[in-house]
């Protein structure tokens, strides 16, 4: 019993040892809608009512800012894909370079008026080349108009940003931090098993 409970406890440390090596995505992507490319409302004609976005071909946004991992990627495009609110869209923009593309999780938050929609999300960043991780990201996309029935024309931006993952030595430290209550339960798994 103690043997395998201080084995445990040392392959747990190494497992998270080696899951803190993966470099993870940083930084945040912003987009804006390409002229010309009109998108429509799923649903209703109204951003009250609406229950999506119906995206034209791609390639239809383009890229307006960087920071972090995404940075070179500046004056690039992306296609956006048609997404419900309800359900997210698996991707719901892919980099027209194809290096990095969201995943955007069912259940996003939805804020609307008569002349504005603002949605938020979450998701997972992956980057097509596989040099780093998928790391999770946050969404959100905003526009600006007024829809109408005679004219479905409005603009609008979305920002991607990859959340922050653990450094390697908060991990490392957390796990070390757990060693003294891995050995006071060895020792009273001891302590019982002489009795």
């Amino acid at each position: 019993m103690y043997l395998k409970l201080v084995l445990t406890a040392v392959a747990s440390v190494f497992i998270v040892a080696d899951q803190a090596q993966a470099s993870f995505i940083t930084g945040s992507i912003d987009f804006s809608s390409i002229p010309g490319k009109t998108v429509k409302l799923l649903g209703a004609n109204s951003f009250l009512l609406s229950t999506g976005l119906d995206f034209p071909a791609g390639p239809n946004a383009q890229v307006d800012g960087t920071t972090g991992s995404f940075t070179g990627e500046s004056g690039g495009t992306a296609t956006f894909y048609d997404f419900t609110f309800a359900a997210g869209a698996n991707p719901v923009w892919v980099l027209t370079d194809g290096h990095f593309s969201f995943d955007l999780d069912p259940g996003v938050v939805k804020s609307a008026g008569a002349h504005f929609l603002n949605i938020e999300g979450t998701g997972i960043v992956h980057d097509l080349t596989h040099v780093l991780s998928d790391t999770p990201g946050s969404f959100l996309l905003s526009t600006q108009g007024s829809p109408t029935s005679k004219t479905l024309k409005f603009s609008w931006s979305a920002e991607t940003d990859a959340l922050s993952v653990p450094e390697s030595n908060t991990i490392i430290a957390g796990a070390i931090l757990l060693l003294p209550l891995g050995a006071a339960a060895v020792r009273s798994v001891r302590k019982n098993a002489v009795r």
